[in-house]
């Protein structure tokens, strides 16, 4: 993770020899910003392995100043977890060498960011995803008898791996920097979400994107 940090900053400091300074145009949709990104959970428990996963958002933009400005809009990003053990007390169920499988669409009603430099612009971003969650899941389950038989004193059942779904929510954290060049704004970030999850029985879920896309419809 350490790495990948000081990397993608690397890349960012010598992006902006390759900007070229353009003023844009109004975009004439109500999103003027579109990225994909490549997702990584970041899942330390034992017995946990992370995976890699993808995204894509569609936003709106506005400046409050020079300085600030917010975004809003839908993502939607897919992320995936390999868990060796999960229990279900409720259900009397165990499940084994699960891999969930977790899609999320999410609203982001305020991002704010806060921009350093003139034509290649550097930002700070925090904001609040908020959205739906289902997860899939692959693996090996089993329900337990909670009376266990005398022939079967365990009484396993082989059962599917159910999936679920609920709302997920938590803080993001971001950088990144915009590039203008030929009447758009390429946007390069790298960014951090923490939430509340209960489809993966975990309280806290975390994963990272490393993002690229474009935006039209600011002015430099």
């Amino acid at each position: 993770m350490k790495t990948t940090i000081l990397f993608f900053t690397a890349f960012l400091l010598a992006v902006p020899m390759f900007g070229q300074e353009k003023e844009t145009v109004k975009a004439p949709f109500p999103f003027d910003e579109f990225s994909i990104s490549v997702n990584r959970t970041n899942m330390n428990a034992s017995g946990t392995e992370n995976r890699f996963g993808g995204g894509a958002g569609f936003y709106h933009s506005s400046e409050l100043s020079k300085q600030w400005s917010y975004v809003y809009g839908l993502e939607y990003n897919y992320t995936s977890l390999f868990v060796e053990h999960v229990r279900t007390p409720p259900n009397y169920t165990v499940e084994k060498n699960i891999t969930f499988h977790i899609h999320t669409v999410s609203l982001m009603p305020l991002a704010f960011r806060f921009n350093m430099g003139k034509n290649i612009k550097y930002f700070l971003e925090s904001g609040i995803p908020l959205g739906v969650s289902a997860v899939s899941k692959k693996g090996e389950a089993y329900l337990i008898n909670p009376v266990p038989s005398p022939e079967n004193p365990w009484d396993y059942k082989p059962v599917k791996p159910e999936g679920d779904m609920g709302f997920s929510g938590g803080i993001l954290f971001g950088i990144g920097m915009l590039i203008p060049m030929n009447r758009i704004e390429w946007i390069v970030k790298a960014d951090y979400t923490v939430g509340k999850s209960q489809i993966t029985h975990y309280e806290t879920y975390q994963y990272y994107r490393l993002g690229v896309g474009i935006r039209k419809g600011m002015k430099q």
